[in-house]
């Protein structure tokens, strides 16, 4: 049991979200007058400050006064020799449900 632990341990701290920034990206004319930052995969303005996590993609937008920030899921493995398994992606959730999580078979079947 302390080995599975360690293993599982390991697995997720390896397990990291993978983030970056960018500059804000130009606004359409057509919502130009609205203030925050223009967020493709919405086709839409957030206000400065809040967040958006849209459906269909597997990552969170932050909307920040001078940049733009993106969190996605990280890198997620698990050892062969484990009960344990890798879910896939579930892009009908917002993030970070969507991402791969570790499930593990329950070894004390009575």
């Amino acid at each position: 049991m302390v080995s599975r632990t360690l293993i599982l341990l390991a697995v997720v701290g390896y397990c990291s979200a993978a983030t970056w920034l960018g500059k804000l990206p130009p606004k359409p004319l057509n919502l130009a007058h609205k203030f925050g930052c223009y967020v493709k995969e919405v086709d839409d303005v957030i206000p400065f400050g809040q967040y958006v996590s849209p459906i269909g993609s597997c990552l969170r937008i932050d909307c920040g006064r001078s940049m733009i920030y993106y969190a996605s899921c990280g890198v997620a493995a698990v050892a062969g020799d484990t009960d344990c398994y890798l879910t896939e992606e579930n892009l009908e959730k917002p993030y970070p449900d969507c991402c791969p999580q570790i499930k593990c078979i329950d070894e004390n079947k009575l």
